[in-house]
């Protein structure tokens, strides 16, 4: 009977330490019956028979426990240690110890852990020994103490170098991966959680999910919240279906949180709610009394709070300090502290946000963010400056941006200061000057723009995998052309371009960036370029615009945003009819057209008119709101015919004016499937001598990659898309795959100037963080000066007839906006428009 015991106990450990938890409690109670255990008749200490029952109980303790039984769990323990031997106290320890960190009591789990080494170092066994650096340096994490759990994981790390458990072995790699992520080492980080993968997937394939949590975590700590969202709702339904309903939970907090960070209270608080249940349904307290406070936290900053919500938020912080925990501790202090000055109580609060950690990381930086926030309200209540505590903060998040090479980590990261940017331009509307509020919206956009790009493209594996996604999209097409079920083709192509993304968030930052430019340098390029600079931002439901180059800088007050984004909306729909692939109905064109003009006149009524008299007849220069940013401004009645360019910010457009020009031949490229490329491109190469020509029937991505590196111009007539849910993935069809927006990151020196003549890439996708990314987008990082692109699809014929116009004036010497403004003048409609300078 011992032995088939023996056999049960085994497998229901292999199955527990698998993630099988259902499994494992079912096999481990039916080592236990096979053992005849009644708690009521306890064995006799030092059998065989008592020493299996002990090992039994203390892994069905901790099973029961991860499945939300907490008080079960212990109990468990209570009965084993009436008979355990000295070899296995140890052991005991350790599982109390886990027990109650699982549950939230961190100090008196630190205790045990503590208590628990010396036993497990003399008796073993050794895989215990090991584990319990793995789990102690997790309780570490927990409680802030993050120095000290790297130590402790990288002694489990070392102990497990001679220990064949190849599981743990990948748990204690895991545990690293997210102390590191934690020190703000997002990159490496991420490199080790992809070789844990490939350990979870060769040697427990149900452990994968744990990834998926920790990727989630990762893309919270960059500002990427609905992709955070996205993976902690896959992983929160993995875990609930093996039993592992203990990190379920702790994945609902967190996706609250992601959800809250992205500003959708509603959602963020019926989350926090289910998470708040489900954690004190296990027994976790304290993180129960997280996702209360996060509830509260949503209330605040929708204006919903009572007399008496600090100290309900004071209350809940004395709770989660007793209990020794310290995750999230000091944003909840500073959010008590922000609702007592909201108050009016400034009394002590001094005290209330001294300074708090000093360290590397997401965490410490949310800390310090907050705490500047309430520092400039602080401010604010006793009608001080609150500008120096809003900039510090901000400076910390410029640190933070610079350390990743990712594009789209680097857009992300500035959705963490959306609260001090907000902060600063509401400040600074309501009592400085033009010159202060243009400066500090320049501060709160486009700062991904002030990064050097760090080579997208230079690894070797990235390059392989580049190519084999080339060859699936082919594969997808042809798919779809020949009307079969292109699912299979689909996701390889999705799960390729997500291998791609996963090089691209390991790259390591450059940790510099571009000095900023002063609003004089601004207002003076502006004057001696005869053109005005219309920085449009948001404060109180109107759109703001800060004029530059005329005489002095000024502050005008424009139309509701909610508005100007409607009319926006419509232009868009407008534009998209337009550009459809056939001719519409006479009829039906002049009334598309009609609504055209009426949206664009209404739109120039409210933004343009109240500021015409300061532009005279300049050129002009928009830095839209990131919610205007698909305005085809160039259709407006008083722009027509006037050259106008869209920039990200003030800043990147004197940048671009400033940059050295490439030199190098101009290249002229087509893709397939356009009626009317081949006139065009062979008429434009040859306003540019020496020009590389390439034909649809030659155009391979690769060539044509390789002929953009130092061309002084670019045009491009060929299909393209827009990926708003996978930016740089938005990419120009060519005969032999396509160009992904990824590659021209790589670019030694991108071209000067770019013209992409069909489709609609101008359009971008808004990050959280009001940063851009797309195609044209990705230019404009690389380092190319002007794009021309589209904002809707555009009709062959139209593109080839106005391109070939708009070459002629370029190599006449006109400027992109001059030469866009000739052509488009006597046309009634046309998507194109000039970013950059």
């Amino acid at each position: 009977m011992l032995q088939h015991a023996w056999r049960a106990f085994s497998r229901g450990q292999r199955l527990h330490r698998r993630g099988r938890i259902s499994e494992a409690g079912e096999m481990l109670d039916e080592a236990l019956s096979l053992l005849g255990w009644n708690p009521e008749r306890p064995p006799a200490a030092g059998t065989a028979r008592a020493r299996l029952i002990t090992k039994t109980l203390l892994i069905r303790s901790a099973n029961t426990a991860t499945q939300g039984n907490t008080a079960e769990g212990l109990r468990l323990l209570d009965y084993a240690d009436e008979f355990v031997t000295a070899e296995d106290l140890g052991m005991l320890m350790h599982q109390r110890a886990f027990i109650l960190w699982a549950s939230g009591r961190l100090g008196d789990a630190m205790r045990w852990f503590d208590e628990a080494e010396p036993y497990l170092a003399e008796h073993g066994p050794e895989n215990i020994y090991a584990a319990l650096f793995i789990n102690r340096a997790s309780l570490c994490r927990d409680r802030g103490e993050l120095r000290r759990g790297l130590e402790n994981i990288q002694r489990a790390v070392q102990l497990y170098r001679d220990i064949d458990v190849p599981v743990n072995r990948a748990k204690a790699i895991h545990m690293e991966a997210l102390l590191r992520l934690d020190l703000g080492e997002v990159a490496k980080a991420l490199l080790s959680l992809d070789d844990v993968r490939e350990l979870y997937r060769k040697h427990a394939p149900e452990l994968e999910t744990l990834i998926d949590f920790s990727y989630a975590e990762a893309m919270l700590s960059v500002g990427m919240y609905q992709q955070a969202i996205d993976r902690w709702t896959e992983s929160i339904e993995s875990h609930r279906s093996a039993g592992e309903h203990r990190t379920a939970a702790i994945g609902e907090f967190w996706r609250a949180v992601a959800a809250y960070e992205d500003n959708q209270f509603g959602l963020a608080e019926r989350w926090a709610h289910q998470a708040m249940e489900s954690l004190y349904e296990q027994g976790n307290e304290p993180m129960a009394f997280l996702a209360r406070l996060l509830i509260l936290q949503g209330r605040f900053d929708s204006g919903q709070v009572g007399s008496d919500f600090a100290d309900k938020v004071s209350r809940l912080c004395d709770a989660l300090e007793q209990r020794g925990w310290a995750l999230r501790l000091s944003q909840a202090r500073i959010l008590a502290a922000r609702a007592r000055i909201r108050a009016g109580e400034l009394e002590g609060i001094e005290s209330a946000l001294q300074e708090g950690r000093d360290g590397p990381g997401y965490d410490a930086l949310a800390e310090s963010l907050a705490r500047h926030l309430a520092k400039a309200e602080l401010a604010i209540a006793r009608n001080l400056d609150p500008m120096p505590e809003l900039r510090r903060g901000l400076d910390l998040l410029d640190e933070y941006r610079m350390a990743f090479g990712s594009v789209e980590f680097q857009a992300g990261v500035s959705a963490l200061g959306i609260a001090l940017a907000s902060k600063g331009l509401i400040y600074t509307t309501e009592t400085s000057e033009p010159a202060e509020m243009f400066w500090w919206a320049e501060r709160c956009r486009a700062q991904a723009l002030r990064i050097p790009p760090v080579k997208a493209s230079s690894n070797p594996e990235s390059r392989e995998v580049l190519g084999r996604l080339r060859q699936a999209r082919q594969d997808l097409w042809n798919v779809q052309v020949e009307g079969e079920d292109a699912a299979e083709a689909a996701a390889r192509v999705s799960r390729l371009e997500e291998t791609i993304r996963q090089f691209d968030f390991t790259k390591p930052g450059p940790r510099r960036q571009a000095a900023r430019v002063a609003t004089e340098d601004i207002q003076e390029l502006a004057e001696a370029r005869d053109t005005v600079v219309v920085s449009l931002y948001e404060v109180g439901g109107d759109v703001r615009a800060i004029l530059a180059g005329g005489n002095g800088l000024r502050h005008v007050r424009l139309m509701p945003l909610e508005e100007a984004a409607e009319l926006e909306r419509r232009l868009g729909a407008d534009l998209d009819a337009l550009g459809k692939p056939f001719r519409l109905p006479p009829r039906l064109q002049a009334s598309v057209e009609g609504s055209l003009r009426r949206n664009a006149e209404a739109l120039a009524k409210g933004i343009w008119e109240p500021i015409a008299d300061y532009v005279g007849d300049r050129q002009v220069v928009i830095v839209p709101h990131s919610r205007l940013a698909w305005v085809p401004w160039p259709l407006l009645p008083q722009l027509r015919g006037r050259p106008v360019t869209v920039s990200p910010s003030a800043e990147a457009w004197w940048r671009a004016v400033h940059r050295t020009s490439a030199t190098g031949p101009a290249l002229v490229a087509a893709g397939p499937a356009l009626s009317q490329a081949s006139g065009e491109i062979e008429t434009i190469a040859g306003l540019y001598p020496g020009a590389n020509l390439i034909t649809a029937d030659q155009s391979d991505p690769e060539m044509v990659l390789k002929a953009l590196d130092g061309a002084s111009v670019a045009h491009i007539a060929a299909h393209g898309h827009h990926e708003p849910d996978n930016v740089l993935f938005s990419r120009l069809d060519f005969g032999l795959g396509p160009l992904n927006a990824y590659e021209l990151l790589g670019l030694d020196q991108p071209p000067s100037h770019v013209v992409l003549s069909s489709c609609d890439l101008g359009r971008s996708t808004v990050a959280v963080g009001n940063e851009t990314l797309g195609f044209t987008a990705a230019l404009l990082h690389a380092g190319t000066s002007t794009v021309v692109s589209s904002l809707g699809r555009v009709p062959d014929d139209m593109a080839a007839e106005m391109m070939i116009e708009y070459h002629q004036h370029c190599a006449a010497g006109a400027t992109p906006a001059e030469a866009l403004a000739a052509v488009g003048e006597h046309r009634p409609w046309h998507p194109f428009v000039a970013f950059g300078a």
